[in-house]
């Protein structure tokens, strides 16, 4: 979405209010003429264009997504790229809320509708603040419990509190921040397509090693120097290791070495026909997997796999990746996973 765009959409949600009803409502901060359907935030109508950073807090941690020249980064994850779409609807949703009604003023009832202050112990509220490219702060807003419509006129609503004001509101609208922080980095990490993939070696701590390869893209994958008496009993596992790099998405980010992957991982190593090869140490803890990548590439390498490698190292290198585990399955991979043996 374009800037222009995302001026345009605020616009249109601040021209398109109906009938208003007066409402007289007071607050410590100033007196507040409440409406129905008027804007929540007409402050951020006014200065949409200038948002250059959001800023999202909960109990639980801080979650910064700032804007750096043409793209979105995540700063507690050691600037890794945000998904940039996803921060401007939220602005978008944030600027479209208008005011239904006048909520409590009193701080004892905030956590019902889960607008209480984030430094609260067990608060529920999650802080959204969003500054311009100096700092300064547009809003600074608490949003609280949504309320579903559940007789399906799409007409959602929530519970909102600006920060230090006493008065809460019911707004209509949605501001669509929940779940994990990690849902706002761009995900898609590694997509090298199957019929690119030449060879997948896996080594063991002890050393063991497993190579399911191919000497031409139109084969089919198998297990090279297969020991003599053993038998592949999962043929599917061969033929899919060729997509292990395929459609690869991450869970979460680290910088590079603030992951639990010890020096005797399990390592694997993929080698495109091209001559892109691509390392990996992967280790399972507590449920979670996590990757640890390096780009190389074979010294016959085209000029067009080097200038890949290069972006690719520059983009995955100074980080750590946890990845869904059946992800890391192809980077583990045994002989007796494929025979069958115990």
């Amino acid at each position: 979405m374009r800037k222009t765009t995302f001026v345009l959409l605020i616009a249109a949600a601040a021209a398109a209010s109906g009938a208003v009803v007066f409402q007289a409502v007071r607050s410590d901060e100033a007196a507040i003429a409440a409406r129905s359907g008027e804007l929540f935030l007409p402050d951020l109508q006014r200065r949409a264009n200038e948002a250059r950073e959001v800023v999202l807090t909960r109990s639980s941690g801080t979650a910064t997504l700032k804007q750096q020249g043409d793209r979105w980064i995540f700063v507690e994850k050691g600037d890794y790229p945000a998904n940039g779409e996803q921060v401007r609807r939220v602005l978008v949703e944030l600027a479209e809320l208008r005011l239904v009604e006048a909520k409590t003023r009193k701080a004892e009832l905030y956590p019902r509708l889960q607008v209480e202050d984030v430094s609260e112990k067990d608060a529920r509220s999650t802080q959204m603040t969003v500054k311009d490219g100096k700092g300064t702060t547009i809003v600074d807003v608490l949003i609280g419990r949504r309320r579903i419509d559940r007789l399906g006129g799409g007409r959602d609503s929530l519970y909102v509190r600006r920060k230090g004001a006493e008065q809460a509101w019911l707004a209509a609208g949605n501001v669509d921040i929940t779940g994990e922080f990690q849902r706002f980095l761009v995900r898609p990490l590694l997509d090298i397509k199957a019929e690119r993939v030449a060879e997948v070696a896996t080594i063991q701590p002890d050393g063991t090693r497993l190579v399911i390869g191919r000497a031409k893209p139109e084969d089919a994958m198998a297990v090279v120097d297969l020991p003599e008496g053993k038998a592949v009993k999962e043929a599917d596992k061969v033929a899919k290791a060729a997509s292990a790099l395929a459609g690869l998405d991450l869970d979460d980010v680290r910088k590079r070495g603030e992951a639990d992957i010890p020096d005797n991982a399990v390592r694997a190593e993929i080698r495109t026909f091209g001559g892109l090869v691509v390392k990996v140490a992967t280790h399972e803890t507590n449920y979670r997997a996590w990757a640890r990548f390096t780009i190389e590439t074979t010294a016959d390498a085209s000029d067009a796999v080097k200038k890949e490698a290069a972006q690719l190292k520059a983009r995955i290198e100074p980080y750590d990746f946890e990845l869904l585990g059946y992800k890391t399955a192809p980077f583990t991979t045994k002989l007796a996973d494929l025979t069958g043996e115990s």
